[in-house]
């Protein structure tokens, strides 16, 4: 491949309103922007990162520097998993280099890894408060199809925000996420309750790593017997897979977490042929953030892709019936020819 040249960008984009998650309120959402030149032809990608894991768009700008040269001397995406750990560099830098390929080749993103981009029931957060307060924010959108509920605040409230969302909910269907904030007694005593109040699935009740507790992983068991139990924080790349995927039913995949569409496309595909169910989730995040994983989504059995809805501006629509409209290929992934 010819050399390459980059450049990197660094902006902090303010939320329509704060985003509020078990572990602390954001009012902003720092993003990398990575674009790749060619010739002629420019692929652009981004990535937050994760901030759990410390990976932070300064540090992935940092990382990305470090292997300048080894960019700038031609990398390919089957290099870069090289060159890179899983994260928010890789990530952006994997999606730059895939519109940069559509440029090049004249083949879309989608075509080349044979999808047609429809459009996404994806979920919408409702965000961790109290009881009353978060009925009242799901009753304003509960003209949604489907609602993701932020739990893991304070324990003693957890089964009143349970029932007080599904009573606001309506017709609307709901999963739940607890951020890796729940015990395993909590899990045992809340996972019925979510089941009765409607709850489709819960995602990562416990702590990341806890599956190596013996009273963990029963707790694990003992759940999925009420409601299918969804992987996240625990789960980060293909080398995380043979540890988790005999506890949960289904896998969420994060470009942020795995390092991009490449690793991406290997996850589902391993999921698949496990027999778990494909969750494809995201970060807070702008449209180019999110558009590989919108490909990433198509056919999966959960979606949650809001992250561009909670910022201002962005080139994202939902239908009449509340379906993510698909993302215009002219913003990423599509071809010039």
């Amino acid at each position: 491949m010819a050399a390459l040249h980059f450049d990197m960008e660094l902006d902090n984009r303010p939320l329509i309103r704060p985003f509020s998650i078990a572990t602390g309120v954001r009012t902003h959402q720092p993003v990398l922007t990575v674009r790749l030149s060619q010739g002629d032809h420019v692929g652009v990608g981004q990535a937050t990162g994760v901030s759990y894991l410390k990976d932070t768009p300064p540090q992935m700008k940092d990382q990305i520097a470090a292997v300048a040269r080894q960019i700038e001397a031609g990398v390919d995406r089957s290099a870069l998993q090289k060159i890179l750990p899983a994260g928010g560099a890789r990530a952006a830098l994997d999606a730059a280099l895939w519109d940069l390929d559509a440029k090049r080749t004249g083949v879309s993103v989608a075509d080349q890894i044979g999808v047609k981009s429809g459009a996404l029931e994806s979920v919408f957060t409702i965000g961790l408060d109290t009881p009353e307060a978060m009925a009242e924010r799901t009753h304003i959108e509960s003209w949604r199809p489907i609602l993701k509920v932020k739990l893991g605040g304070s324990p003693d409230q957890e089964a009143a925000r349970i029932r007080a969302v599904a009573d606001a909910a309506g017709s609307t269907r709901l999963v739940t996420d607890a951020n890796a904030a729940w015990t395993p007694d909590q899990l045992i005593e809340l996972a019925p309750i979510a089941a009765d109040a409607g709850f489709e699935l819960i995602e990562q009740p416990l702590p990341a790593g806890a599956e190596q507790a013996p009273d963990a992983r029963a707790a694990l068991l003992a759940a999925s017997q009420s409601v299918p139990l969804c992987v996240d924080e625990s789960f980060q790349s293909l080398d995380d897979f043979d540890a988790v995927a005999d506890l949960y039913q289904f896998i969420n995949i994060k470009l942020d977490k795995c390092g991009g569409l490449t690793e991406g496309l290997k996850i589902r595909d391993r999921a698949r042929a496990k027999g778990l169910g494909i969750f494809v989730g995201c970060m807070i995040s702008p449209t180019i953030a999110i558009a590989p994983a919108f490909l990433l989504a198509q056919g999966a059995d959960y979606v949650d892709l809001d992250g561009p809805f909670w910022l201002h501006d962005e080139p994202v629509e939902l239908t009449s019936d509340g379906l993510f409209a698909p993302i215009s290929p002219q913003v990423w992934g599509g071809s010039h020819a």
